[in-house]
């Protein structure tokens, strides 16, 4: 026993003492853990697609797939993704003790849940934005849109491109050559020492390996010669090299998310392996369906301006208020005074005016702009005038050009116009951006350590991804309601199963952001609702 001299201390129980109590005596009132248990128990998990594996009366029974739900939610609440750590959790932890009702399923079982279910993931996800709008939770007025880097299960040296792929050509064809040349000088010593002929069999294990290697980049071209993609990565297909700051790249998911102004909660979210400029109007769209507004506003930074984006959000009666980059031509090296922004357009006329009061016509005609596959992006006129051929400031205006000054404007222009107008009217409203949409993401990244992905493949991703939007929604909502609220709420909660489901069609999944393509799944559960009802 531990003494001090003219002290005690505060004794523990000792180890032996038997004790007589249960799990329930454990978990408090307010604990997160019994929201979780109200909350899946109250599902219909057969209407999101997840239903057990099928009993046949030999072996041991499934797990039912409820309790690995459970475990999921808590585990990523709890900053616990590994299968594996959640397994050992369930044999020491009060909580999963509680939860699981000491249950213990291995981590090969808690690992194919996740990666079963990523479309019942993904409308889960919708499901709980639902019920926090029937609460009154969400604003509906404003909402910020923004996109972070999530490292994938590919590292950049399995990623490829032509460049990389050109330069381990060479520099296999370059040793190669090297290698053969060492041999010829060999073989044409006459005397052949110990230490040359081994020397010799370490050069010619060396020119096997390059073999090897040059089949492997040969193989590698020809991937990326049936794809029309400028890039392919061997361990995760569907990952991309992306740009996370400046130079810095890393093989990763983008993903997108809308959060509400009101509480910063989010109530739409996607993955993609492309960059943001064309997420604009999808993920507006999706948010506003999803709050079913007539009206809505969004927020975003420069990375999504976009003017065929910027268009659609003014079709659909959604408000922008996207940051702009100015067009200051600088690789040119042209003066303040003759920027583009310079230059006043006359619309009736369909012409420029410069600042030199001489007036830039177009032929009418209209030309693409190619981006994304070859595919047409926009289009645009262009914009010219003879005088600049004998203009004294042409120097100024033009800068290294050899020609006289051209200007583009695309098909969207006006909108983009009224979009950065207001962002300049509105600069108060455009400043709550950060403090809305990169809070969830701050959360997510830095402090629940949430920067890559467990899963491979686009869809897999698209489904883990939800369910850290799905636990941070919980999160916060315990934060601004209460535990013992929100039990009370989720237990007289209707579910919307059919809308959630409806909802995910407008999730972001594909490369170019296509509609989900999950028709099966869809009619399956369309007639499961008939076959109800």
């Amino acid at each position: 026993m531990l003494t001090c001299r003219g002290m005690d201390f505060i004794r523990g129980t000792s180890r032996h003492q038997v004790q007589f109590s249960c799990l329930e005596d454990n978990i408090s009132s307010d604990n997160a853990v019994r929201l979780l248990y109200v909350f899946v128990d109250h599902l219909d998990l057969s209407l999101l697609g997840i239903s057990g594996t099928t009993h046949k009366g030999e072996g041991r029974p499934p797990y039912h797939p409820s309790l690995l739900l459970k475990l999921y939610l808590y585990g990523y609440l709890n900053r616990i993704r590994s299968s594996r750590k959640l397994e050992r959790e369930c044999y020491r932890n009060i909580e999963v003790r509680w939860l699981t009702g000491e249950l213990t399923p291995n981590y090969h079982s808690i690992a194919d849940f996740r990666k079963l279910h990523p479309k019942a993931l993904k409308a889960l996800f919708k499901l709980f934005v639902l019920f926090l709008k029937e609460q009154g939770l969400l604003g509906g007025e404003l909402v910020a849109i923004d996109g972070s880097k999530f490292r994938a299960q590919n590292s950049k040296k399995n990623n490829c491109n032509q460049k990389k792929i050109d330069r381990h050509q060479q520099y296999i064809d370059n040793k190669t050559e090297a290698y053969l040349q060492e041999l010829d000088e060999m073989d044409s010593q006459e005397d052949q020492e110990e230490s040359l002929k081994i020397r010799k069999e370490k050069v010619e294990q060396e020119l096997l390996k390059l073999k090897e290697r040059k089949i492997k980049y040969n193989k590698l071209q020809e991937q990326l010669n049936q794809t029309k993609d400028t890039q392919i990565s061997t361990v995760d297909a569907d990952s991309r090299a992306l740009p996370i700051h400046r130079t810095i790249i890393e093989v990763a998911y983008n993903v997108q998310s809308a959060v509400d102004a009101k509480h910063n909660l989010i109530v739409v979210c996607g993955t993609t392996n492309e960059t943001d400029y064309i997420a604009l109007a999808p993920m507006a769209v999706a948010a506003k369906e999803t709050m079913e507004t007539e009206t809505l506003t969004v927020l975003a930074d420069k990375g999504y301006h976009y003017g065929k984006g910027i268009h659609k959000c003014e079709q659909e009666n959604i408000t922008t208020l996207v940051a702009y980059k100015e067009h200051n031509n600088s690789s040119q090296k042209m003066q303040l005074d003759y920027y583009t922004q310079k230059f006043q357009y006359d619309k009736q006329k369909d012409t420029y005016t410069c600042p030199q009061g001489e007036v830039l016509t177009t032929t009418g005609n209209w030309h693409e702009k190619k981006r994304e596959e070859g595919k047409v992006s926009y289009r645009f006129k262009k914009y010219r005038t003879s005088y600049c051929n004998d203009c004294p400031v042409k120097h100024l205006c033009t800068g290294r050009a050899k020609g006289g000054r051209e200007i583009e404007r695309s098909e969207y222009q006006e909108a983009v116009e009224r979009n950065n107008q207001r962002v300049e009217e509105q600069k108060e409203v455009y400043r709550r951006r950060q403090a809305i949409v990169e809070h969830p993401f701050g959360t997510m990244k830095r402090s629940w350590g949430y920067s890559y992905t467990l899963l491979k493949g686009l869809q897999k991703v698209s489904g883990e991804m939800a369910l850290i939007f799905l636990t941070y929604n919980i999160r916060r909502s315990i934060s601004i309601v209460g535990v013992k609220e929100l039990i009370a709420r989720v237990k007289v909660w209707k579910p919307d199963y059919q809308k959630a489901l409806c909802l995910i069609q407008t999730a972001l999944i594909t490369p170019v952001l296509r509609p989900i393509q999950e028709s099966a799944f869809l009619r399956a559960a369309v007639m499961h609702f008939k076959w109800a009802a």
